[in-house]
């Protein structure tokens, strides 16, 4: 029988290998799960320390934060410092909403500021557009051209 240590040890080995490492020349390319990662140019305080303010600056407001190494260590467990930052717009978001209602299990938007195990840090978030395609969303096209601005221009701000 495989005892409870040696399942999460490869639990965590098999999280490890799904880990998507980017390049600087991939950093701002989605991955095959729609994700975006980019690679910040700051450390991991500087760099969640930009994403709050950038957040803010573009009219969102920050719902939650979550630090997950945190949470990690709490459990006994250790984690890179991996924080994930919830923030919204209700005025941007809820028309999104009224379109189709199960947009809301995605939204307030989410941004991961993670350090990878080569000790860069990064922002991985999913595209507004990614989501709505889940949802079959259509016609908001405008709507997901000026998210889709704000929210890479909140990244760019972030790990520059």
């Amino acid at each position: 029988m495989t005892s409870p240590r040696s399942l999460m040890a490869g639990t965590l080995a098999l999280l490890s290998l799904l880990t998507i490492v980017t390049s600087d020349a991939m950093s701002q390319q989605p991955a095959a799960s729609g994700l975006v990662t980019v690679t910040s140019a700051g450390s991991f305080d500087s760099t969640l320390s930009r994403l709050g303010r950038a957040i803010t600056a573009k009219g969102l407001t920050i719902a939650a934060t979550i630090d997950h190494a945190a949470a990690a260590r709490k459990a006994g467990l250790t984690l890179r410092p991996t924080t994930l930052v919830i923030a919204g717009n209700p005025a941007v978001g809820t028309p999104l909403m009224q379109a189709d209602q199960t947009m809301g299990v995605e939204l307030p938007l989410r941004f991961l500021v993670w350090q990878g195990d080569d000790g860069r840090v990064h922002v991985s978030y999913d595209p507004i557009k990614t989501i709505a395609g889940r949802h079959a969303l259509t016609g908001r096209d405008e709507l997901l051209a000026r998210m889709t601005g704000a929210i890479e221009a909140i990244v760019n701000a972030a790990t520059k």
